[in-house]
């Protein structure tokens, strides 16, 4: 509900702003509503082409979705444990549900949790960074509109990266701790 909620707003308020410096009001908002509606399918998109990826890109094992001591740190000063249940989890696409650990202890489930946490953390990265790429579309062609579109997807989409990033040191941990047994 929160997403809708940030998204209906961010089109009226995109809206109001564009017809308080000189456009017309149903041509604007259409043209906010389609680039909300062009940003969610590239997103999906992205996410389509990322989850064909080879998985050993995304092991637990990977450098590249390592968290250091530092961006953990980080995400404790956020206090994401408070907000963290206002952003959607989205398992249900891959048929694997992050929003609650099933199993401490079963190192598969463990690497699975971890893979699919790692291919959301580049999902949702490609999402920030590739949502602008609306520009580009004939109805998205007004950077008043297509920008902050991208600037809301962007922020929306950092939100699940700093979930999952903050949950990867204790789940690298329990992961660890299965594999000794």
């Amino acid at each position: 509900m929160f997403y809708i909620t940030v998204i209906i707003a961010a089109v009226i308020i995109i809206t109001a702003i564009n017809v308080l410096t000189g456009g017309f009001i149903m041509p604007t908002l259409a043209s906010a509503a389609l680039a909300v509606v062009a940003v969610i399918a590239l997103d999906g998109i992205e996410a389509f082409i990322i989850r064909r990826l080879p998985e050993k890109w995304f092991l637990p094992e990977s450098k590249l979705f390592a968290v250091s001591k530092k961006e953990a740190r980080f995400y404790r000063r956020m206090k994401i444990n408070k907000w963290k249940s206002k952003v959607p989890e989205l398992g249900c696409f891959t048929g694997f549900h992050k929003d609650k650990l099933q199993s401490s202890t079963d190192k598969d489930y463990l690497a699975r949790f971890l893979l699919e946490s790692n291919y959301g953390v580049a999902i949702h990265i490609a999402n920030a960074l590739l949502g602008i790429c609306i520009i580009f579309l004939p109805f998205c062609s007004s950077p008043a509109i297509a920008v902050p579109v991208a600037a809301v997807n962007a922020v929306l989409s950092l939100l699940p990266v700093m979930i999952l990033r903050a949950n990867t040191p204790a789940l690298q941990l329990l992961y660890k701790k299965s594999i000794k047994k």
